[in-house]
């Protein structure tokens, strides 16, 4: 929300070609209870898109979004944290697997993040799905969330926004993001509602931090119960990534704990379509 604003407010002295459609706070009743879902009817509007103006109030949200910002764009840039219960690295994602996959790789790159997650699909009732269906060049952020703002996160999503819009002609080239170094690509769905599930109500404790690369069979963490015994360690099926972390230690059985993602194929510059 505060780098959606900061980038209002940077575009307010500089030329600018074009329209920005900004909005800071997508799910008012959400926000104003500070929570991922809205008190009105339970429901995530980042699973709600393209929503319906009659199907409730998360629905109706997302069906005015959609309407009267992500069909009049020409690039979608949605930007997100991990939330107070998780943990993720800062990168930037796109989906392959749609007529505007080409662009959105672009400005994915122009976003300037330390990571990129490649998805071979968009998930459905997001945003950038429906921006995918109408050939909208797409891309989302990602950062360390917990309801805390780093500043170096918070410059890195106002400085990746302009440089897309640079590199879709909006402002001057100045404003290119130049990283100190290739990104690192990952790959997978990117489906943060089907990673590794608690069996149990209890403690989780990490072993190793939001992405942070793995080999099949580290361990992530272990779970304990309320009474201080160890039920389990709970280890990782494969190598790859770490991209999304349980953060906070309480869990209900059934809470994803970890989301792991696979090392690309494609060179660090990005530009080895083989993958």
């Amino acid at each position: 929300m505060l780098a959606v604003l900061r980038v209002v407010r940077e575009l307010a002295g500089i030329d600018l070609s074009g329209t920005v459609l900004a909005v800071a706070r997508a799910h008012p009743a959400a926000w104003a209870a500070a929570s991922r879902t809205s008190p009105l009817d339970g429901e995530n509007l980042a699973r709600s898109f393209p929503g319906a103006a009659h199907a409730g109030p998360t629905a109706a949200v997302a069906a005015g979004l959609t309407s009267e910002v992500l069909l009049k764009a020409d690039v979608l840039i949605d930007l997100h944290s991990a939330g107070s219960r998780y943990s993720m690295p800062l990168f930037c994602g796109f989906s392959e697997g749609h007529a505007a996959s080409r662009e959105s790789r672009t400005f994915a790159e122009a976003f300037g993040a330390p990571m990129i997650w490649q998805h071979p699909r968009p998930s459905t009732g997001r945003s950038l799905s429906v921006a995918a269906e109408r050939g909208i060049p797409s891309i989302y952020a990602e950062c360390s969330g917990g309801g805390e703002i780093r500043k170096a996160e918070l410059d890195a999503y106002v400085r990746g926004v302009l440089s897309v819009m640079a590199a879709n002609g909006m402002v001057s080239e100045r404003f290119t993001r130049s990283p100190a170094a290739p990104a690192q690509w990952v790959h997978g769905t990117g489906d943060l509602d089907s990673g590794m599930q608690s069996g149990c109500d209890g403690l989780f404790v990490t072993a190793v931090g939001a992405g942070a690369f793995v080999q099949a069979g580290a361990e992530i963490g272990h779970l304990y119960t309320f009474d201080g015994d160890e039920v389990q360690a709970v280890c990782a099926t494969k190598a790859g990534f770490v991209m999304f972390l349980r953060r906070q230690a309480r869990v209900r059985r059934g809470d994803v704990l970890f989301v792991m993602a696979d090392a690309s194929a494609e060179n660090r510059s990005g530009h080895d379509r083989s993958s």
